[in-house]
């Protein structure tokens, strides 16, 4: 969710055009809708305002100069690259895919591609920033993709 926030923030910052990045809006939504059923299922509902303040403290402290929010969009994809290499630990130590969908990274490593391809016809709104995280992203989703693929587990038919 944090990823989401500081991308989408980062892009309304800089004027990227609204077509760039409207999926991130709705997948935020998602994700905090997902939070406060978490929060509300568990019992705790009471840190809903905590998050709450926390959000728009965030929101409003990236804006506040440029080397703020340049500094937390490397972070992001810092914090992104080492989730995933953390799966790819995880899959390379157990040499099991288990329950880990190809079809689920296969589809993120789509929408870096795409995100990618756009972002480049764009070039007007050019971004190194946003070119290494997008290629970054792309790059790990496929490994991770090709890594589960590589220890799938095949049934037997006798």
């Amino acid at each position: 969710l944090f990823s989401f926030l500081v991308f989408l923030r980062y892009q309304i910052y800089y004027g990227y055009p609204l077509q760039t990045y409207l999926e991130y809006p709705i997948i935020i939504a998602q994700d905090v809708i997902l939070l406060l059923f978490i929060l509300r299922f568990s019992g705790n509902m009471k840190r809903a305002l905590f998050y709450a303040v926390i959000f728009w403290g965030g929101w409003y402290t990236l804006a506040l100069r440029k080397w703020i929010i340049d500094l937390a969009m490397n972070l992001c994809t810092l914090i992104s690259a080492a989730s995933k290499l953390a799966q790819l630990r995880c899959l390379w130590q157990t040499k099991d895919s288990g329950q880990v969908s190809a079809l689920t990274w296969s589809m993120s490593a789509y929408t870096c591609a795409i995100d990618s391809f756009g972002f480049m016809l764009t070039r007007f709104f050019f971004s190194l920033l946003v070119l290494i995280r997008f290629i970054t992203m792309l790059i790990l989703n496929i490994w991770v993709t090709a890594t589960i693929l590589h220890y799938r587990k095949t049934k037997k038919t006798d």
